[in-house]
């Protein structure tokens, strides 16, 4: 069982997923607004923003940056940047996704498309799971 932070909107139908597969999970709509000590698995919508690139970029990075402590306690820490699609979107998740990974190889940082069966698969991964991808539906 794994603690996941959901850190900004995201469907309900993501957290129905993630509690059937076994896990705790907590909504948090506002990011900055609380601190967690024990965290295995972040799902972030702050590329969602309705904003400009750098935008989007920055807020993403705040959120990481935020909870990148919490995450590197963890066994097996895992990111999820979750990004819709439109271009801005995705550019400003696989931008963010792939400079981390690269920084942080220890954490498993993807990007996926808002797609709760995705997030899912994403936020499950172990190990020896991908890095540094984007993920679309299959």
């Amino acid at each position: 069982m794994a603690a996941v932070l959901i850190a900004g909107d995201l469907d309900q139908e993501t957290a129905r997923l993630l509690e059937r597969a076994g896990h705790s999970v907590h909504l948090l709509a506002e990011p900055s607004a609380q601190a967690v000590d024990e965290l295995d698995v972040l799902v972030t919508t702050a590329a969602l923003a309705p904003e400009t690139f750098e935008a989007k970029v920055a807020g993403l990075a705040e959120v990481l940056q935020r909870y990148l402590p919490a995450l590197e306690r963890s066994a097996a820490p895992v990111v999820v940047n979750v990004s819709d699609a439109d271009l801005l979107t995705r550019a400003a998740a696989t931008v963010v996704t792939a400079q981390y990974a690269r920084a942080f190889p220890h954490v498993r940082i993807n990007a996926a498309e808002q797609d709760a069966a995705t997030i899912a698969r994403l936020a499950g991964i172990g190990p020896d799971g991908p890095n540094g991808g984007y993920f679309a539906p299959e």
